[in-house]
């Protein structure tokens, strides 16, 4: 089984964040719209507090 490992580095708060994704196939495509997708898919999660409501990815 593969694992996917993500690093993150920059301004968690600012206006720029880098993403280092690890474990992915090469070649593979993934678009701004993909992951802006999972990552509202992300917000409506078990267990997050209020603030993932309305704090924007």
């Amino acid at each position: 089984m593969r694992v996917l490992r993500y690093l993150t580095a920059g301004e968690s708060h600012g206006p720029a964040l880098v993403v280092v994704l690890e474990g992915l196939p090469a070649g593979l495509p993934v678009t701004i719209e993909e992951v802006s997708d999972e990552l509202g898919r992300r917000r409506l999660g078990y267990g997050r507090g209020p603030r993932m409501h309305f704090e924007r990815d």
